[in-house]
């Protein structure tokens, strides 16, 4: 897994990005918004966590005339960039994520995983939610070129995709539980 990008340099990044994309639409002339929206996914493909939260950020509700809603791609991309380091990311999936955290910490062995993991009360957010992240791209089986190249068909947030993406986190825990005990970031 890639070094934690630190929330504060994320968000950052992320602002910028987004303005750029704003700007684009207000320019409403020979495509803006489409070529930059394509520069950001082509950079999200190659690994890119803020371009990718930048996705998930647009996805997650569309945008008028030029995107549609697309609640599925908001969270694959969200942990897409969770996997890639992107701590602002994480820290968005937190409501997601409660339940796995609060089962790791309450581990008989989150002391032993606290050592290995050189987890402390500042980065603990951050370093489980990449482990939750990158088990559920597994589970999920998402690919950052696939995803990028798929139709922008759009699908709202349902019940159905919520409790699927529950029911995984409550898969999941356990073999992120195995891998911080083993400080195994491979797999």
């Amino acid at each position: 897994m890639k070094a934690i990008m630190p929330r504060q340099e994320a968000y950052d990044k992320f602002i910028d990005l987004r303005a750029k994309v704003h700007k684009s639409l207000e320019k409403r002339g020979a495509n803006s918004f489409a070529r930059v929206f394509q520069g950001i996914k082509n950079d999200a493909k190659a690994g890119d966590a803020v371009a990718q939260d930048v996705l998930a950020y647009f996805y997650k509700d569309g945008i008028e005339y030029n995107l549609r809603e697309d609640y599925r791609k908001y969270l694959f991309w969200e942990f897409l960039a969770g996997v890639n380091g992107n701590e602002f990311a994480i820290e968005k999936l937190q409501f997601f994520f409660s339940y796995a955290y609060d089962t790791i910490v309450d581990n008989e062995d989150f002391g032993y995983i606290k050592y290995l993991n050189n987890i402390d009360e500042f980065n603990y957010i951050g370093i489980i939610g990449q482990y939750i992240c990158d088990e559920l791209v597994s589970a999920f089986n998402i690919d950052e070129k696939s995803l990028a190249d798929e139709d922008d068909n759009g699908s709202r947030f349902s019940p159905a995709l919520f409790n699927e993406v529950r029911k995984k986190i409550d898969e999941i825990t356990p073999k992120v539980i195995e891998r911080m005990k083993s400080k195994g970031s491979a797999k």
